[in-house]
């Protein structure tokens, strides 16, 4: 099936690889005219829910430069891809996925909810975790809205690029996009809630039934909103009639949503070597030292006995209500490194619209047990070697996206092994769910090689995306 994407550019994939994850590499030949806007660009983007054996050749003379993005929704990798296409860098890409999920992935991402990343800036050699969380403040525990403020400043971090060119995909997507299977699925889940509030009813159950995989879906007034974001940036939200409308609609005192700020702060880290892994720190939570304790519990067993072990020292019991989340990963072509979970804080959030927004209100959250990004940095050289975003699907109990995230990132950091041979050996019936990039790094010339694993429960997209130098 070959696909267009918002610069025209082509890529095919197949029904099979989006509804399963499995592996394809198929490099494509443009018509004469999209290749001159390839040429323009000086770009080549190749789709890959596992891309074997991707040498990124930035220490080869004269080759291209390789990024590497990959989302649990397939259309905000493809965005993701457009950005890398036109020079933007991983703070770009990622904030334009994440606005792009709030609209093809309503029921875990949106701009009334939030999330956690943590971000490695390869001039500054410095990692960090940018906490955004959707905290409850308001009546029936209502989230403060913290997603916007919250990618505005990743983009400010590691982009290059104006704040309008990641907000417009997703404005674009607003108007019309189909229903990926990560959305059906979701929907068919909660139609029951969804159909309590008239406005969404009317958007996501317009027959009286969900829509379905493939159907158009059409969300003018998130289209309207996500105008104002454009135009007036996140003031729309934290200053303007718009956030005013989300205090409104969730009780929450409107000075709390105009004094939201997100927080920068350290990561917990775990030296291994030249390179160190890192996890998200949150000051109010032991998240961070969890995953320290579970990683150094299971260090030194085989590799057949950590998943175990790991579920143990979590407390993952593979069962249970939690959170859902979504996540995302972006390495582009200077090493930064992005990885960042998004949540409403419940399927949908409350269920509930924001009259005349196309808003969910979110429900708040505590911590970050709906996901856990991580990264493996090298900070003598600047370089990312793992980027990964685990999240809950929602029924898998507690503990279950730092489960998942360390059964991908311990095989990864201490036995080298490259994403293929990890997304095969990770359990699908384990809790949690997992996409990441690895990358291994050779002593003798330098090359680096990276392979791309989307995890198929989240019916989720990898992409490499060469760049001309």
């Amino acid at each position: 099936m070959t696909e267009t994407s918002l610069l025209g550019l082509r890529t095919v994939t197949s029904s099979a690889h989006r509804g399963t994850g499995q592996p394809v590499k198929m490099p494509v030949r443009a018509p004469h005219s999209t290749r001159r806007i390839w040429q323009g660009l000086g770009a080549i983007a190749i789709a890959a829910s596992l891309v074997g054996g991707c040498v990124n050749t930035k220490y080869r003379t004269g080759a291209p430069s390789q990024s590497f993005v990959a989302a649990d929704e397939p259309r905000a990798a493809e965005i993701g891809r457009d950005i890398i296409a036109q020079g933007g860098k991983a703070g770009d890409a990622a904030t334009a996925m994440a606005m792009a999920m709030a609209v093809t992935l309503p029921s875990r991402v949106g701009m009334t909810g939030g999330g956690v990343c943590v971000v490695f800036d390869a001039a500054k050699k410095e990692t960090r975790t940018l906490d955004f969380l959707p905290r409850p403040a308001g009546a029936g525990g209502a989230a403060l809205p913290g997603f916007l403020r919250g990618v505005y400043a990743l983009q400010a971090s590691t982009g290059a690029m104006r704040w309008e060119q990641a907000v417009v995909p997703a404005e674009q997507l607003a108007r019309s996009t189909p229903v990926s299977r990560a959305l059906a699925r979701d929907l068919a889940n909660s139609a029951s809630r969804l159909s309590a509030d008239p406005e969404a009813r009317r958007v996501f159950l317009p027959t009286g039934a969900p829509l379905a995989e493939g159907a158009p879906l059409s969300q003018p007034e998130l289209a309207g909103t996500l105008s104002q974001v454009r135009r007036s940036g996140i003031a729309a939200m934290y200053g303007g009639p718009l956030g005013g409308a989300v205090a409104q609609a969730a009780a929450i005192d409107p000075a709390a949503v105009r004094g939201f700020q997100p927080r920068w702060t350290g990561t917990a880290a775990i030296p291994l070597g030249i390179v160190s892994m890192h996890f998200a720190q949150l000051p109010e939570t032991n998240n961070g030292a969890a995953l320290t304790a579970a990683w150094n519990a299971a260090a030194d067993l085989p590799s057949d006995q950590r998943a175990a072990r790991v579920a143990q020292a979590l407390g993952a019991t593979g069962s249970g209500a939690s959170a859902p989340g979504a996540g995302l990963v972006v390495i582009d072509h200077e090493e930064n490194g992005v990885a960042c979970s998004f949540t409403m804080g419940a399927p949908f959030g409350s269920g509930r619209m924001v009259p005349g927004t196309g808003l969910l209100a979110a429900r708040g959250v505590d911590g970050a047990g709906f996901g856990a990004p991580g990264l493996l940095t090298n900070a003598i050289v600047g370089r990312t070697q793992f980027a990964g975003a685990a999240s809950a699907a929602g029924n898998d109990g507690p503990a279950a996206a730092p489960a998942a995230l360390l059964t991908a990132a311990l095989p990864a950091a201490l036995d080298k092994e490259p994403g293929a041979a990890i997304r095969v050996s990770r359990a699908l019936s384990g809790p949690g769910r997992a996409t990441f990039v690895t990358c291994q790094t050779s002593m003798e010339s330098g090359w680096k090689e990276c392979q791309i694993a989307a995890d198929p429960r989240a019916h989720a997209l990898g992409m490499l995306v060469e760049t001309e130098r």
